[in-house]
């Protein structure tokens, strides 16, 4: 991964956040979770897609488009064929990567769908209700009092 880039984003990043500290009412609170967690914003800035043709970062993000149009796809899917079920997180991990492969970018990509309002309180009650410890209460909400710097 070339070195610039992610010094770039990392720039980007930092901006984001700043601003979004400063002024809440002014940016996203799903958006500013995806770019606290380093999620690609696959619900927000389809800009750099038409202007671009591709996400210039789509490399840095730690959970990648893909990963994350995937997920939403499958459980869009199991939501309206109302298998809640099948919306179990075990039995989602399963199906993206097994056992703790992917557990922290399948935690990180349902909360950033959450976070944007997306599907109900059944479909979440779903997904937590079989679910470790790190995910049996996935978030929400996000504000500025969760972004911190390290």
């Amino acid at each position: 991964m070339e070195q610039n880039l992610v010094a770039l984003y990392e720039l980007k990043r930092l901006t984001f956040l700043l601003g979004y500290k400063q002024n809440p009412e002014s940016f996203n609170d799903a958006l500013a979770f995806a770019y606290f967690n380093r999620v690609a914003p696959i619900l927000h800035e389809n800009i750099e897609l038409e202007t671009y043709g591709a996400d210039p970062f789509a490399d840095v993000y730690a959970v990648k488009a893909e990963f994350a149009t995937e997920v939403l796809r499958y459980v869009d899917e199991l939501e309206r064929a109302e298998d809640f079920e099948g919306l179990g997180f075990y039995k989602l991990e399963e199906k993206f990567g097994g056992y703790k492969a992917n557990r922290i970018k399948l935690i990180h990509a349902l909360e950033y769908f959450r976070i944007d309002g997306r599907f109900d309180e059944k479909f979440w009650k779903a997904i937590e209700a079989n679910a470790p410890a790190e995910a049996n209460s996935l978030d929400s909400k996000f504000s500025p009092e969760d972004v911190y710097f390290v």
